[in-house]
């Protein structure tokens, strides 16, 4: 920076300057000048520091100062704390009034605590009601739970016998001469690869019903054991008694299924009878593998055909169309035939209405 000045100056000094020196006079001047700014601004950095360091050794001193009157104010109660020995005795007297003092308070957590246990005496009915219904409410939830799961475990079934019988059906298994266990079973599961599938309507109080159950039983069973067929003929029970127990009873002289009680002796029970034309029971209705009657005198074709030769005693014609036409094609067409059987219902029964 020295050198930078001196020529700047010597170059001024002179009277004639040339375009050459002019540039070279311009560029150590800038040159002058960064330099000039470069060391203000360290001068003032180290006065920065400078003050800083003051500053520290400003605020080092007083924390010196205060520690050390800490220490002189923790020695002066160090030696007022020391107790002559005619003052030993106070210490005694103050622990004798605590104690005192304690034992009162003891004895009033006592009173207290028998008030509170004389409070929860006289309410034991309360606290007893309380955790009663807490149980029976942990119960009924229990209880729905299971039901909900049941529910849930049902796989879900389609077809033409789930519409009639609903999803389920009973069997009945002799435990011993006079105890008896009922089983639920899946009605698609239970019908699977049944050729034929009777209805049969009947009651314990019906003497008909009594005089030919014995008579269908042997039948079905002559029918299950044909060779080539076995297994092939099945019967629901569509239960008309008048009670549970009364079923159960009636139940016990039968070998095939069951629609359940709640079903066959409300109203879908009704339903069944309405739709398969039952004046009076017995009454069998023989179905094929697609719900589709195939005769509704069942009760009459057994005594005449005991040994069933012409069983299930199809039409001639209908044999002909199940043998021809497949089982998948024979499903599509009574789909239709089914919904077009139901619109000529609706519109019968709208006329009907207006007239």
């Amino acid at each position: 920076l020295n050198n930078n000045f001196q020529v700047i100056h010597s170059q001024l000094s002179r009277t004639i300057i040339s375009g050459k020196n002019m540039k070279t006079l311009f560029l150590r001047t800038t040159v002058l000048l960064i330099g000039a700014l470069i060391l203000v601004s360290c001068a003032a950095t180290e006065t920065e520091e400078i003050a800083a360091e003051s500053s520290t050794t400003a605020t080092n001193a007083s924390e010196d100062a205060v520690e050390a009157e800490c220490m002189d104010e923790v020695l002066k109660q160090a030696t007022e704390a020391s107790v002559p020995a005619d003052a030993s005795e106070a210490p005694n007297a103050t622990g004798s009034n605590n104690a005192d003092d304690t034992e009162d308070n003891k004895l009033e957590d006592s009173d207290k605590t028998d008030e509170f246990n004389k409070t929860d005496d006289t309410e034991p009915s309360k606290a007893d009601e309380t955790e009663s219904n807490k149980v029976e409410e942990g119960e009924e939830k229990k209880e729905a739970t299971e039901t909900e799961k049941k529910e849930e475990a049902l796989p879900l079934q389609t077809g033409p016998f789930i519409d009639i019988l609903g999803e389920t059906l009973l069997s009945l298994e002799m435990i011993n001469e006079t105890s008896a266990q009922f089983h639920s079973h899946l009605t698609n599961e239970a019908l699977n690869g049944k050729k034929v599938v009777g209805l049969y309507f009947s009651a314990d109080w019906c003497g008909p019903c009594r005089q030919f159950t014995p008579d269908l039983v042997n039948f079905y069973n002559k029918m299950n054991a044909r060779k080539g067929k076995e297994n092939q003929f099945e019967i629901v029970w569509i239960s008309r008694c008048r009670d549970v127990n009364s079923y159960g009873q009636y139940f016990t002289h039968m070998n095939w299924l069951a629609m359940t009680p709640e079903d066959a002796m409300g109203a879908k029970g009704e339903q069944l009878s309405q739709k398969y034309k039952v004046k009076g029971i017995p009454h069998l209705v023989l179905l094929d593998d697609m719900g589709s009657v195939i005769t509704y005198d069942g009760r009459t074709k057994i005594p005449a055909d005991k040994a069933g030769i012409g069983f299930p005693w199809r039409n001639p014609l209908t044999t002909a169309y199940i043998t021809l036409v497949p089982k998948s094609l024979r499903m599509i067409l009574k789909t239709h035939l089914d919904g077009a059987k139901q619109k000529i219902a609706m519109v019968t029964g709208l006329k009907a209405k207006m007239a």
